[in-house]
């Protein structure tokens, strides 16, 4: 039997449009309990999606673009719903659609304890049946007592019931969808489950509460009769029969459930620079934020008054919708704010922060993650025990690089034009991650051969404009090396490599990643964990942070489709079905 255990998407973004049905698909037999058997056998002839629903659905996929559908299963059995229009529906879009209830083991055990307590409920309906039919009966004390006793037995019944039915139900429904999501490798999945109205509010407050986006989506027949022409003139009777023979139309038309209006999400950007960077304030928008507050020239001191008044201004519940971000390019400083911010906020007034000095964390887990990432397809194993070369690498980017890599177990060295610059960088590094890294000399090509001749992987992190590894340096070099450069600028760090080179082989056995291609995962990486923090409502987001989200950015093969919004969905037309 399975497991229910419901866990949100903690790597991706899942959306999920809750398309709501014409008609509840009940789990159990006891959540009909009135009407006749014939009237229910006769009801369910009409518990199928209309044409007009079907047509509705239809344009939301078309419009959309699902990834899967999801319906639910109910009373019905698989090999009835070959047939099912929604199944057919998403045969013909090339749509996967599953179906997600309470797993049949799971089921068959609630209701067997549901029969237990249904069975001994009727034993004593039939005993006060027995008892009432005695003279006086009910003012006897056993009828009292079992009056009573059978009341408690059908209200546990009844709450066991809707409990089944209702939570129970909506968790496997949700674990279901979860589950499909996760068999997506997209970075944002989107998803349309068909719900039964009874199951609309549970399922997307669940949803809500792990992470998900969603947007609920019912629909609304209205009939519009269409008047007949008649030649001549009428009697009451033949009015009366014309009005009835009148044709009818049904008109659908989409309502959108409106989400209740939240607080702000707002993002207050503490930059140690004269001037906020623009770069990531523009990003920080694209990634949802409401409101983006920059702050310039931010000192530890300012940062604990702005950090005070940004959660001391909102209520517990909407600290949430806060986050930090800090920026500039003093590395050190960056650090100092960043321990500010962090102590000084204390539970519940806690929000989301993320540390990016001058892009230098993003900027390296970039370059780390893709060089780990394309390293084995040259036939190299890995970066583990490899020699990493830091040209240039005594500012903020070359230093994070060099952290980064002392953690995946490399043998790091970093170099500068003089020997004591980069030996007091390597100290002042190794300090900060607790593994020795070396500082060379290499100002010169020949003392940049000697530093790089026996790397697996190079970085040159240099200035823009600067060329720091020759043509000619590189015709020297042997063994099957990944270069990375970080310069866009003419010339380049790396003779003959170019920013768009996506290991490209720019000398034998010499495999070149340029700028360009590192700054496009810098950009998505950037953007995400700011989507990320936006989205979790908590933690610290920091180079380890970061060097993660851009492993798993790497694994996926393409960006999902967005999240239809409420406006799209006004936009579709009303759909006229003839009958």
């Amino acid at each position: 039997m399975k497991t229910l255990e419901v866990e949100p998407l903690t790597d991706r973004r899942l959306s999920v449009i809750i398309v709501e049905k014409e008609y509840d698909d009940p789990l159990l037999q006891y959540e009909n309990l009135t009407g006749r058997s014939q009237s229910r056998s006769l009801l369910e002839l009409i518990k199928k999606p209309s044409i007009a629903f079907s047509e509705f659905l239809w344009e939301i996929c078309m419009m959309h673009k699902p990834d899967f559908i999801t319906e639910e299963l109910g009373m019905r059995q698989k090999e009835d719903l070959k047939e099912n229009a929604i199944s057919s529906l998403a045969k013909k879009l090339n749509v996967l659609y599953y179906l997600v209830d309470i797993d049949e083991y799971a089921k068959t055990y609630l209701t067997q304890t549901l029969d237990e307590k249904k069975e001994l409920r009727d034993k004593m309906l039939k005993e006060l049946a027995r008892l009432s039919r005695r003279e006086n009966a009910f003012h006897n004390n056993r009828v009292g007592y079992l009056i009573a006793y059978a009341q408690y037995l059908q209200y546990e019944f009844e709450e066991e019931v809707k409990k089944i039915s209702g939570p129970v139900r909506e968790s496997w429904i949700v674990m279901g969808i979860l589950n499909h999501a996760k068999e997506v490798k997209k970075n944002e999945v989107v998803s349309i489950h068909v719900s039964s109205p009874n199951h609309v509010e549970g399922v997307e407050k669940l949803l809500r509460s792990l992470n998900a986006e969603v947007l609920h989506v019912k629909v609304e027949k209205k009939a519009v009769s269409k008047p007949l022409k008649v030649e001549g003139a009428e009697s009451g009777s033949q009015r009366k029969s014309t009005k009835l023979l009148r044709p009818l139309e049904y008109q659908l038309v989409p309502v959108i459930k409106e989400e209740p209006k939240k607080s702000p999400y707002i993002l207050f950007f503490l930059d140690t620079d004269k001037h906020a960077s623009a770069f990531e304030i523009s990003i920080a928008y694209d990634a949802g934020f409401d409101q983006v507050v920059p702050y310039e020239n931010v000192s530890p001191e300012d940062a604990q008054r702005i950090t005070q008044d940004a959660i001391f201004s909102r209520k517990p519940k909407d600290i949430k919708h806060s986050c930090f971000f800090i920026g500039g390019s003093d590395l050190k400083k960056t650090e100092e704010i960043l321990n500010t911010v962090i102590h000084t906020m204390t539970p519940p007034f806690e929000a989301p922060v993320i540390i990016d000095p001058h892009g230098a964390y993003t900027t390296a887990a970039a370059i780390i993650a893709k060089a780990e990432h394309e390293v084995n397809k040259i036939g190299v194993d890995g970066l583990n025990d490899k020699v990493v070369v830091i040209l240039a690498g005594t500012g903020p980017v070359g230093k994070v690089s060099a952290i980064l890599c002392a953690h995946l177990g490399c043998k790091v060295y970093i170099t500068s034009r003089t020997r004591e610059k980069a030996e007091a960088t390597a100290r002042e590094i190794s300090k900060e991650c607790g593994i020795k890294i070396e500082g060379i000399q290499a100002a010169t090509q020949e003392e940049v051969y000697q530093a790089v001749k026996d790397a697996t992987l190079i970085i040159a992190t240099g200035a823009p404009g600067t060329e720091i590894i020759s043509g000619e340096t590189l015709s020297k070099l042997r063994e099957r090396k990944v270069i990375v450069d970080v310069n866009a600028v003419p010339p380049m760090g790396v003779s003959g490599l170019k920013p768009k080179d996506d290991l490209k082989e720019i000398a034998p056995d010499m495999y070149g990643i340029g700028a360009l291609i590192v700054g496009d995962l810098k950009y998505r990486l950037e953007r995400e964990i700011l989507a990320d923090a936006r989205r979790e409502g908590k933690g610290v987001f920091s180079y380890s942070y970061a060097l993660e989200r851009a492993r798993r950015l790497l694994e996926e093969t393409k960006a999902g489709a967005p999240l239809v919004s409420a406006a799209d969905i006004r936009k579709t037309p009303p759909i006229f079905i003839n009958p």
